[in-house]
């Protein structure tokens, strides 16, 4: 060996410490590897909550960074979705008493200020009002609306000859006619086939499907939930709705450590929520009494679409406009028609002036080209639901981004650090 070479020096072993590391990191991959190959072997019995319980277990030791806090909040948030949309029907008896407490308490309240009344008391009496005014109406005007359907659907039948033989009479056939284009019966043999087969299928069904609804409604399960569930829900709910309300609010996050976000968006869409049903209840009464009294055909039922409608903002009141004067157009007279406009005008005109000013206490503070837009919107996404969620829905978001722009950080810690406490 010469004497510039150098022995090589042997390569360091690794340190204790290190090779602790690598054992770990080498179970902590076989640990994953077993667990993809089991759930390779368990797919068939794989569903969200299962995936969501293995995905928080796997980042619980991680929980102290901001990302996996990210990450969890997104699952948990989308396991949330999928439980929602399969218990649907058991938790919809909740959500329906949890809105009637909603719109109550305020009731409660006043009692318990003005009339030193105890929350159970008005709680119980508020209670037999609501189930009270739920029988009369399944008992009155269930009945009522199904038979004016039902003679609205015949009518509808009964008048497709009329459409027939306008459009057979129509200027636009008899030239095509004429040109040797179309033959009239030829026309006439298509419009027998297609008109009353499928338009008066489609409006044929609209009577069974109520009919089938009632019926389900009377059935064993459902007469029992709304007898005895609802009530009893309703009453409890009531009662401690502060309590509810006050855990239900726990549940989010905070915003510089308050949540004062949530009591801001909450008055303002109730406010909204309970002036918009009160003036739609009003609405359709003013309009159903005042058509009945004209001697309007289904009076009933263009007073009853025209408070439902009116929930949707400026749309809703041109679709009640146009649908009343075809339906007077129609089944009645042409003074009809103007009777039903009259009506109508006069509701809005009451509501702009009288009901709206003194009844929506809190405005929702929406541009009305942004209430336009969310209509668009929420009616394009979700369908006619949509329509009706879209203005509270459209609230909610413009407060939470208002919130946000102010405070600029929400703080997830306090969750991170009662966990590990």
């Amino acid at each position: 060996m010469s004497v510039s070479e150098k022995p090589t020096d042997p390569a360091p072993e690794p340190s204790a410490p290190t090779r602790t590391t690598i054992f770990q990191g080498a179970l902590i991959l076989g640990g994953l590897a077993a667990l993809a190959l089991l759930a390779v072997e368990m797919r068939g019995l794989l569903n969200p909550l299962l995936v969501g319980v293995v995905g928080t277990v796997l980042l619980w030791p991680l929980r102290e960074h901001r990302v996996v806090q990210a990450i969890l909040l997104a699952g948990g948030l989308l396991v949330l979705v999928w439980l929602v949309s399969l218990l649907g029907g058991v938790l919809l008896p909740f959500l329906i008493v949890y809105l009637l407490a909603y719109f109550l308490d305020p009731v409660v309240e006043a009692a318990q200020q003005r009339w030193k009344a105890p929350r159970w008391a008005t709680s119980l009496g508020l209670t037999l009002v609501a189930v009270g005014v739920l029988v009369a109406f399944l008992i009155v005007l269930v009945p009522k609306i199904i038979g004016s359907l039902e003679a609205l659907a015949n009518g509808v039948l009964a008048n497709m000859a009329n459409v027939q033989g306008w459009i057979l009479d129509s200027a636009l056939v008899t030239s095509l006619d004429e040109a040797g284009l179309v033959e009239r019966s030829e026309v006439e043999a298509q419009l027998t086939a297609v008109l009353p087969g499928q338009l008066g299928g489609l409006i044929a069904r609209i009577p069974d499907t109520l009919q089938t609804l009632t019926r389900s409604v009377s059935s064993i399960l459902n007469l029992v939930t709304t007898v005895v569930l609802v009530p009893v829900l309703l009453f409890y709910t009531l009662k401690d709705y502060p309590l509810i309300e006050r855990n239900l609010i726990g549940l989010f996050p905070t915003v510089q450590g308050r949540r004062t976000y949530l009591t801001k968006a909450g008055k303002i869409v109730g406010s909204y929520l309970r002036g918009q049903l009160l003036i739609s209840g009003i609405a359709a009464f003013n309009i159903s009494v005042a058509l009945t009294l004209l001697g309007v055909p289904f009076a009933l039922l263009i007073g009853l679409l025209g408070g439902f409608l009116n929930m949707i903002p400026n749309v809703g009141a041109i679709l009640t406009n146009v649908v009343g004067i075809v339906i007077a157009l129609i089944f009645g007279e042409p003074i009809d028609a103007v009777f039903v406009l009259v009506v109508l005008f006069g509701q809005q005109l009451l509501e702009a002036t009288v009901l709206s000013p003194n009844i929506m206490s809190h405005q929702v503070g929406l541009h009305p080209v942004l209430v336009i837009l969310s209509l668009l919107v929420f009616g394009a996404t979700m369908g006619f639901i949509g329509l009706l969620i879209a203005v509270p829905l459209t609230a909610l978001i413009v407060t939470f981004y208002q919130t946000y722009r102010e405070e600029m950080t929400l703080d997830l810690s306090e969750y991170a650090e009662s966990d590990v406490a």
